[in-house]
């Protein structure tokens, strides 16, 4: 019985620290997709500008950068990409960021195995010696894990521009939220992109969980 509960903890360690390989083999990002829409079910994807969010993100380079990751992306949507001052029948409002990250602490077990005393003594004319060491399951050792999670987040609206006498009439806005370890846009978000418009435009008033394969480097 004993011989048989050492077998069962090892194989539990043994599965534990494969699980472990494969994720760290195939990392993937998570993330929560919320979507309102008033898109049609025969919508097709018209002319389109890519506008900031917000006035500080006129002129930068930052914002540039992940603008062409955009266009890219939806243009394999089928949308048509122009500059605003071409009149596009749709804006589309982005926005990007993430938090300063939040400290969290976990606490997890694992079998623990080692030497657990010695088969016997043996005893000569001079003195008395132990015998072999025994080596078997010892119970469980208790570890933390110190880490920053940080939150990344996606905004993205869409609307037809203004009129004379009309104001935007938006028809589309999402906000994708991912949480992680990572802190460096610069290795998230282009992928985050890519995982955004997976199932573009999604159900109204639905939240889908998504995943996406990425290499892991931060």
């Amino acid at each position: 019985m004993k011989f048989f509960f050492l077998l069962l903890s090892l194989l539990s360690l043994i599965s534990i620290s494969g699980c472990q390989s494969l994720a760290e083999k195939n990392p993937v990002l998570k993330g929560e997709l919320t979507v309102f829409h008033e898109l049609p079910n025969d919508f097709k994807p018209p002319t389109i500008a890519i506008v900031p969010w917000h006035q500080s993100q006129k002129g930068s380079l930052e914002f540039k950068n992940y603008v062409a990751i955009l266009k890219d992306r939806i243009e394999k949507l089928g949308f048509t990409v122009i500059d605003h001052s071409k009149k596009p029948e749709l804006l589309l409002f982005f926005d990007y960021g993430d938090d300063m990250g939040k400290e969290m602490t976990e606490t997890y077990t694992v079998p623990d195995f080692g030497m657990i005393g010695y088969s016997g003594y043996s005893l000569n004319s001079w003195a008395m010696y132990p015998g072999l060491p025994m080596y078997g399951y010892r119970g469980y050792q208790t570890h933390t894990n110190k880490y920053t999670l940080y939150t990344r987040y996606i905004h993205i609206d869409i609307a037809k521009p203004k009129s004379k006498d009309k104001e935007l009439d938006k028809v589309y806005e999402g906000s994708l939220r991912s949480k992680g370890t990572c802190s460096k846009l610069t290795a998230t978000l282009p992928y985050l992109i890519d995982m955004y418009f997976n199932n573009f435009p999604g159900k109204n008033n639905e939240t889908q969980s998504l995943e996406k394969s990425w290499n892991g480097v931060c």
